[in-house]
């Protein structure tokens, strides 16, 4: 079979026209890379925070690698970092299963989970406990 037969066969398969040009090759961007992944996760669970009400101000978010799952994917984790206890942010705490089930439908909706798992969310404890229990309070 000559490469012109393979060819053929090929834009057969396809679908396509002989007279429609592919696709270099080097145009076809078909993997992710890390650091694409993590910065599409945190923009994800970002909106997501912000359709709740809440701002940058008051948390970060971080993601990044944790390690490799059992079927070779690298494993995505969000690291939440409060940066104001205020009434908004209490609130959200309480409200925490609805989020992660907003975050989860949205991960499950983008090709993220393609690609990567995803560890979820992880808090750090707040820096000042005093200002913590006075805000819940």
């Amino acid at each position: 079979m000559g490469m012109n037969e393979l060819t053929q066969g090929v834009i057969k398969r396809l679908g396509l026209r002989q007279g429609e040009p592919m696709q270099k090759e080097e145009d076809i961007d078909s993997e992710m890379g890390p650091s694409s992944i993590s910065e599409d996760y945190q923009e994800l669970i970002e909106e997501c925070f912000r359709m709740m009400g809440l701002s940058s101000e008051q948390v970060r978010i971080g993601v990044r690698s944790v390690g490799i799952s059992p079927s070779g994917m690298e494993v995505y984790a969000a690291f939440v970092k409060v940066m104001r206890w205020d009434a908004p942010v209490v609130r959200m705490l309480s409200r925490m299963p609805l989020i992660e089930k907003r975050i989860d439908r949205r991960m499950r909706q983008s090709t993220l989970l393609r690609y990567s798992s995803f560890g979820g969310l992880w808090f750090r404890s707040p820096p000042d406990l005093d200002e913590f229990a006075a805000t819940m309070h």
